[in-house]
């Protein structure tokens, strides 16, 4: 399938060649930052701008950041800077400085259509001012359907398999749509604890009622460590069939209970689209984004008096279509899944030990019955990852 590559992020902030650091957005209310680190002199300070608009209303973000030292990288967002993206037509939208060099804006429903073009503007404290080439807002083709299958992957042991779930995307546009297109994936999988309390004991032998379902459940979310784009401009139809996106396996807990995976497909200009392969090119080059340095992308940010080599980064507009998808274990899966197993431990136990972590949880069956304790992992979520806020929207698991 022509034109179908992966980018993928190790760290923390994605960088390019000539830069320290480069931070690289991962958009649409909520962003990501991974860490590259390319071979350059200690005293060399890159300024990286990076950011995303769409013709979504709602909240939008640029970062502005100075790259940091190569043994010891982490972002350095610049704050009091002037930022604005205008349109064709000269219309402006201001961001705010929301600190650690965030800057974002409410965009009105009314700001961008397609068809519209867009550039960002950004003055730093030191009053140099920097621009992105314009960047037209092309249509999204639809998202035909996003699904799963069972499948079984290769280990290092060719005798060994992983069992697990692929999942797939198929996007079918129309002659009028954008060719070239990234898409951004997010998961999320929901967590359960192991016990139940009704009872909590804190310092000095102090106990409280207390109703421990309130932290029974919690939900992890993260983007994707990699990024994936495709171009239809080379096939006879503007459709792709059975874009592969991620594989879950049964090494870690993610299907125990509920899994989804969210997927932003964002419509890309062939200048936003060639950004994007470059990179990818040079990750499948270099054996990965540790074993070369490579060599250096040119972004669509410049100075706009005189010549700075100390800029970069890429600002980009689209149309986004975002679809979700769900897998449920109802018990039916046939391999195993890992998963935090705990036991009542009678509550005479408790007092034998040399120290005692408070809070302690425990169960408590009734007047003059036995009581049972366990640490608090077992009794709270949130220690595997995660916290209790239900995502919006989200599946329950039908049993």
């Amino acid at each position: 399938m022509g034109g179908i590559g992966s980018y993928s992020w190790k760290r923390a902030w994605l960088s390019q060649a000539l830069i320290l650091v480069i931070p690289v957005l991962c958009l649409l209310g909520s962003s990501c930052v991974e860490y590259y680190e390319p071979e350059l002199e200690e005293s060399q300070e890159v300024l990286v701008i990076s950011g995303m608009i769409s013709d979504s209303p709602g909240r939008h973000v640029v970062r502005v950041s100075n790259s940091s030292p190569y043994r010891s990288p982490e972002f350095q967002g610049l704050g009091n800077c002037v930022v604005n993206v205008s349109d064709q037509d000269g219309n402006m939208v201001h961001y705010m400085d929301e600190g650690d060099g965030v800057y974002a804006a409410d965009i009105p429903d009314d700001f961008l259509e397609v068809g519209d073009a867009v550039s960002l503007f950004v003055q730093t404290p030191n009053s140099r001012e920097y621009r992105s080439v314009y960047d037209t807002i092309l249509a999204c083709p639809e998202i035909d359907s996003l699904y799963w299958e069972f499948q079984y992957t290769g280990t290092s042991d060719p005798e060994k398999s992983r069992p697990g779930v692929q999942f797939y995307i198929d996007m079918e546009g129309s002659e009028t749509d954008a060719r070239n297109i990234i898409w951004r994936v997010y998961e999320t999988w929901e967590i359960w604890a192991s016990l139940f309390g009704n009872r909590i004991m804190r310092e000095f032998g102090r106990v409280e009622d207390f109703q421990s379902r309130v932290l029974y459940k919690c939900w992890q979310s993260k983007p994707l460590d990699n990024i994936i784009t495709a171009s239809t401009r080379n096939l006879s139809s503007n459709s792709l069939q059975a874009v592969p996106l991620n594989f879950v396996s049964n090494e870690t807990e993610r299907l125990h209970i509920t899994y989804s995976l969210n997927v932003k497909q964002q419509s890309l200009t062939l200048g936003a689209y060639n950004y994007w392969k470059r990179m990818n090119e040079q990750a499948a080059e270099s054996g990965g984004l540790y074993e070369k340095q490579p060599a250096s992308v040119p972004g669509n940010i410049y100075p706009v008096i005189g010549e700075d080599a100390g800029v970069l980064g890429y600002f980009y507009a689209t149309q986004i279509k975002e679809k979700h998808v769900y897998v449920h274990n109802n018990n039916y899966w046939d391999f195993w899944i890992p998963h935090m197993d705990c036991d009542y431990q009678p509550l005479s136990t408790l007092w034998r030990s040399p120290t005692i972590n408070y809070p302690v949880y425990i169960y408590a069956e009734g007047p003059f019955l036995p009581s049972w304790w366990g640490p608090e992992e077992c009794f709270d979520c949130r220690f595997q990852g995660g916290d209790t806020i239900r995502p919006i929207p989200w599946e329950t698991w039908s049993q």
